[in-house]
């Protein structure tokens, strides 16, 4: 088998599964020269997910420091239990008892009375400090002549403390009833023990007064507490009690931390897409990311709730996020509200009347990074600390936008900022929406994002080969394995080599593609949703997976351009498609009956719903025998399995009949592990059906609709890799579903150093002896280097206690010659870079 690509450099070797004859020859020909990359191609996404920047990257050691965290929900109200915004939808559950909404309103922090003194703390918005930091912490001292009475932080998940490490303290206090005693500042261990030397503090009076300190650790311990107590009595007021390492990221105040920082830094990221991501639609339009509340005195600036599940102190906010991507030397992309919030919570729009003040949001955020002193915003900055712009070149309007409201706001904010600053890039997020949708191309650049299995980014890797040329190029935006062998487990070597594989594709057209980023690309690990991350940390280690590694070396091995490749191999056959079947609905109630599979002409089940559902494997919704159908009754995603994992070569056929909602139901065949296929039957807003694997289309999608209360019948043949779907005996889809290769390579140009680098990924259980056959570059060597990601296993990962267990060793090796025969291993990414001069 012989496949030519010609002004791409992409070889890839089609095969399903082991190798048979694990052989292969590569002919690169170095004078056709294939689309040029993008200097700054691979990048990073930093939203605040996971405690990724409140309680990860900004330093801040103090969770709840400006005691705003008893403050429900921007946009919701509590009803019957649960808070919910304005149009009943629930907000996001997890977290919110975490809160203590429902204790005694200052989360996070307790009250320490040691040696029988007695008193209480209090949530207190009297008197505040600031209008944007109204709360603060009432400590009455009752008596603590004979000990001590104060309160105390655990900080995220702990302190992390080390003999000799010094770390800046600040707080605002007042006082009254007559206090005037001193406060003790230490870092203390779970057993009340000072882990650091005690620092006191004099001087609180009646109206509020910042005080500073420095902290010194005397032991080793990573989950300790700090604690501001005080043996006079009287009563104090605390806020913005803020403690940082003194060794922040580039020695800055109010700085980053320094480990996760430097591993950022260490990817080299070409841009920083910040801040969102779903952080900046929020679940409510009150919960939407305003990027002025982010700047100025930290005591100024205003806290929101986020989507994922805490409240933002936006200390790391615009300026210092600016800031940091000049650090790393990555150009900034700045995403902005667009005036839809999240369509994966409950969309809200700005009417379009009120759109006013989003859109001079954006205008004003472009001014404050770019204008110089003399204009309203641009003179904040440089109050800030930063007189020279921060040449803010690429602007993203909104995020995810995925329904119909989005397109005329998105319009309205691009019209302007076209208008205002024609000179930047402009990229849309339109990516969920059908093109029909979107009333012609107005941005710069378009922003996908694909979260998926491994099987499907190496079924993908094809994706861009013939889109439409005069459509804008692409940026993906948000590219992982989330599913499949891979996820969620935290980026193992099987994820890794399948997102591998994809940016083989990305990179095989450059021309087309100009920007990548992984996400989520950071998370806690005792903080973490279900999203996974590229990054884990806890208060005192961090550790990179494999994915790091792997898009670390995609980085540092960036051709400036491809190079026509030939490979020939002998692939073993695709395998069939094989896995149990299924039925479900998506926001939209349907039932089902009459279930019937059969593989050549025998059957292998027959529903009989009128009996039992025995069998039935319930994913979401709600389900229940309703007469002789099985009926998911709620309007949402709900789906049941049934059957085995190795049924192949079946028909499926069954009823179904949707009750109401706003789309038709869902035929599941080919169900193993987290992969499936399904048939999308009256799906995109109940207008079109489609054949989908793991929710991305394969084939062509038909016009149609479902029809309330009416039975359908439904026939689904799987025969091979062969699909053939029929509704009311009407064949609507057939097509052959493309199998996912298991090695893949790529051959660029350094034109600096004049190496030619080649890129291999092999997926097989065995190694890949290939002959490499290079012409148009005269004789290389004699000495070359080979960089290789691997490990035994392809669920291996690496951890906090084993940081380097999946990591990448370079050797040199000698060729002779244009002509050479190399061993890529098993379950492997290899880098070999070919000298030339």
């Amino acid at each position: 088998m012989k496949v030519q690509s010609y002004c791409s450099g992409l070889f890839f070797l089609t095969c399903a599964g082991s190798l048979a004859a694990n052989t292969a020859v590569i002919n690169i020909d170095a004078t056709q020269k294939g689309p040029q990359i993008n200097p700054r191609m691979y990048g990073i996404f930093l939203e605040n997910l996971n405690h990724a920047v409140d309680g990860g990257l900004y330093a801040e050691l103090i969770e709840n420091r400006g005691f705003e965290d008893a403050k429900p929900p921007e946009g919701y109200i509590y009803h019957d239990g649960r808070w919910v915004d304005s149009l009943g939808a629930r907000a996001y559950d997890a977290g919110f008892e975490r809160f203590g909404y429902f204790t005694n309103g200052l989360p996070f922090w307790s009250l320490v009375k040691d040696g029988g003194a007695q008193g209480s703390m209090n949530l207190d918005m009297s008197d505040p400090l600031t209008p944007e930091s109204p709360r603060s912490c009432r400590l009455e001292i009752d008596n603590a002549a004979s000990g001590r009475l104060g309160i105390a932080n655990h900080g995220y998940w702990g302190i992390g403390v080390a003999p000799g490490e010094k770390f800046e303290l600040s707080f605002w206090a007042r006082c009254a009833d007559g206090f005037n005693g001193a406060l003790t500042a230490t870092l203390e261990d779970d057993a009340g023990d000072a882990i650091s030397k005690p620092i006191s503090v004099t001087g609180v009076t009646t109206g509020w007064k910042q005080f500073k300190a420095t902290l010194t650790g005397v032991k080793n311990d990573s989950n300790a507490r700090f604690v501001l107590a005080t043996s006079a009595k009287g009563t104090v007021w605390f806020d913005m009690i803020s403690l940082f390492p003194a060794k922040t990221f580039k020695d800055r105040p109010n700085g980053l931390r320094k480990d996760i920082a430097q591993m950022i830094a260490d990817l080299k990221p070409g841009f920083v897409r910040f801040p969102g991501g779903c952080v900046i639609e929020g679940g409510t339009i009150a919960t939407a990311y305003n990027w002025k509340n982010t700047i100025g005195p930290l005591q100024n600036r205003t806290e929101i709730w986020g989507p994922w599940n805490y409240r933002e102190t936006y200390g790391m906010g615009f300026f210092e996020t600016l800031q940091f991507c000049e650090d790393l030397g990555a150009e900034p992309l700045y995403v902005g509200f667009a005036g839809e919030t999240c369509m994966f919570r409950n969309v809200e729009d700005v009417p379009l009347p009120e759109m006013g003040w989003v859109e001079t949001n954006f205008l004003d955020a472009i001014q404050y990074a770019n204008g110089d002193a003399s204009t309203k915003w641009g003179k904040l900055r440089a109050e800030a600390g930063h007189s020279k712009p921060f040449d803010l070149k690429m602007v993203e309007v909104g995020n995810e936008g995925g329904t119909r409201g989005f397109p005329p706001r998105y319009h309205l904010v691009h019209a302007l900022l076209k208008e205002n600053y024609p000179d930047l890039t402009y990229v849309n997020d339109l990516s969920f929406l059908p093109r029909r949708w979107i009333p012609g191309e107005t941005s710069d650049m378009e922003d996908n994002h694909f979260y998926n299995s491994p099987q499907w980014f190496m079924n993908n890797v094809h994706l861009y080969d013939h889109r439409d040329r005069k459509l804008p190029p692409v940026y993906d935006g948000e590219v992982a394995v989330t599913s499949g062998e891979g996820g969620p487990d935290k980026g193992n070597l099987i994820a890794a080599l399948g997102e591998g594989a994809f940016l083989t594709g990305l990179e095989r057209n450059a021309d087309v593609v100009k920007m990548v980023s992984y996400a989520p690309l950071l998370a806690n690990v005792s903080g973490r949703t279900d999203w996974h991350g590229m990054i884990y940390f806890d208060s005192t280690r961090v550790f990179g997976t494999v994915s790091y590694y792997l898009w670390k070396l995609f980085g540092e091995n960036r051709p400036d351009y491809t190079v026509q490749t030939e490979t020939t191999l002998h692939p073993d056959k695709a395998p069939a498609i094989t896995g149990a079947i299924g039925v479900g609905t998506w926001n939209t109630s349907a039932e089902f009956k009459d279930i019937r599979v059969e593989q050549d002409g025998k059957p292998l089940y027959a529903s009989d719903f009128s009996t039992n559902i025995s069998g039935w494997r319930e994913d979401g919704g709600t389900w229940s025998i309703s007469g002789d159908a099985y009926r998911q009754s709620d309007d949402a995603v709900g789906l049941s399995y049934f059957g085995d994992e190795h049924w192949h070569d079946y028909t499926m056929t069954l009823k179904a009949r949707k009750l109401h909602g706003s789309e038709g139901f869902l035929i599941v065949f080919g169900h193993k592990g987290d992969d499936k296929y399904w048939w999308n039957v009256g799906g995109w807003g109940n207008r079109e059906h489609a054949v989908e694997f793991n929710q991305n289309t394969i084939g062509e999608h038909a016009s149609g609709s479902v029809e309330p209360n009416r039975w359908y019948d439904i026939k689904v043949e799987v025969h091979d890799r062969n699909i053939r779907c029929f509704l009311d005996g009407t064949l609507v889809h057939e097509m052959v579903a493309p199998t996912a290769d298991r090695f893949f390579a790529q051959a660029g140009r350094d034109e600096t150093s004049g190496d030619l680098i080649i890129k291999a990924i092999n997926v097989s259980p065995d190694p890949m002896n290939t002959t490499i056959n290079v012409s148009g570059l005269g004789s290389f060597g004699p000495r070359a280097l080979a960089t290789v990601l691997a490990s035994s296993h392809l669920t291996d990962n690496n951890s906090l206690d084993n940081p380097s267990n999946v990591a990448p060793v370079t050797n040199n090796f000698s060729i002779a010659g244009s002509n050479f025969v190399h061993d890529f291993p098993a379950n492997s990414l290899t880098v070999l870079r070919l000298k030339t001069r």
